[in-house]
């Protein structure tokens, strides 16, 4: 079977990636098209894949800019779907435009969906404050009433949509009037686990990107206040904002090579999952390594965090709410086999037996190329 993969844009090494890293396992010997590739940004592994960039990939300083090109995208990516109706399978991995991607009516497309655009669907924090200066902002209104048009015409070309949550299957209704079946992510639960069983220590952990909307200064405000120890993997367009919030017990260590965030994940006390994630895959990781997860009661944590035996949910995104959190997360003698046991609900032979599933209600069954 031919298939191809779709992806948004490859220029950084986030969630989505991890999912079509696991896609590609799955089909691989699938070219991968997408909009922007910056190698650099990447695994080495990537450079061995049959990767198609579209021409915006070869404007200068495109892969640092992608979001001055956000008019154009849902032309780049009909464009990449005209070039795949000699496939037998498109499988498109979004939380943009990857959908946009039609290979026409006699090709199936399944969308394996991360979110619908947040900047299109009301996510005040995804731009982060001031993004649009206040002139633009009537324009910038009519730009995005045009673009949801055009993306929700877009979605009800795909064949068969997959949520990589319930929490996203239910923004898809919202946006779009489209059920979904749900898949988890995949996570390599077991690049997490200790071999030996590890004491916890003081700090608090936040793995992120530093963007506005993962909320990663609430997190930095509240131990900063309250002296908490905290350490932050992740490096992003907020950095420089959150090193003038932090206090003396905050540490923003940059990106990190993968060896040492599991070495993090394996010794702090918890991680904290400052915002609403779509599934959060670092929740899932932290309960591998055995530590239980702090995370604002919202999104995929609902799914993926069990309160009181995996972690603890706080209902506000405020320092009050997040600080008592940290309270009771600390007072409790938290049983590491229970939360490795949880992780296990999101390893990876699920994640490819659940997309195997999805291209039998296809009446599909991916053998490798014939």
């Amino acid at each position: 079977m031919r298939v191809a993969l779709v992806h948004d844009y490859l220029t950084q090494y986030g969630g989505a990636e991890r999912v079509l890293a696991a896609l590609h396992d799955r089909f691989p010997e699938a070219p991968v098209h997408t909009s922007l590739y910056v190698p650099e940004h990447l695994p080495a592994t990537f450079r061995a894949w049959d990767i198609h960039a579209s021409p915006l990939a070869r404007l200068p300083g495109a892969g640092r800019t992608h979001r001055v090109w956000l008019p154009l995208y849902p032309a780049v990516f009909r464009q990449i779907g005209r070039q795949l109706r000699d496939v037998e399978l498109v499988i498109s991995d979004s939380s943009a435009w990857a959908h946009h991607a039609d290979p026409g009516p006699d090709v199936p497309h399944i969308c394996y969906c991360h979110s619908p655009a947040r900047f299109l669907y009301g996510d005040r924090h995804y731009l982060g404050p001031a993004r649009i200066p206040a002139p633009l902002r009537p324009a910038t209104g009519a730009l995005f009433a045009g673009l949801r048009t055009l993306d929700r015409r877009a979605a009800h070309r795909v064949t068969c949509y997959i949520a990589n949550s319930a929490a996203v299957a239910a923004r898809l209704r919202v946006a779009y009037g489209i059920d979904a079946d749900i898949v988890y992510p995949p996570v390599e639960t077991g690049r997490f686990r200790p071999v030996t069983p590890r004491p916890a220590e003081e700090f608090f952990l936040v793995v992120s990107r530093l963007v506005p909307h993962k909320r990663v200064d609430l997190a930095v405000r509240t131990c900063s206040e309250a002296g908490i120890p905290l350490k932050v993997v992740g490096d992003g367009r907020a950095r420089a904002g959150l090193e003038r919030v932090a206090g003396p017990t905050v540490e923003l260590l940059g990106e990190l090579e993968d060896a040492a965030v599991v070495d993090l994940f394996q010794r702090c006390r918890a991680l904290i999952l400052p915002g609403v994630e779509d599934f959060g895959m670092t929740a899932v990781e932290a309960q591998a390594a055995g530590r239980p997860v702090v995370t604002l009661a919202g999104g995929g944590a609902l799914e993926t965090v069990i309160p009181g035996e995996t972690g603890i949910l706080f209902p506000e995104p405020t320092v009050a709410s997040l600080r008592r959190a940290l309270t009771e997360a600390a007072a409790i003698d938290w049983d590491t086999a229970r939360i490795q046991a949880n992780a296990e609900r999101f390893n990876q032979a699920r994640f490819v037996n659940g997309i195997d599933a999805s291209l039998t209600k296809l009446g599909m069954r991916y053998t490798g190329i014939d």
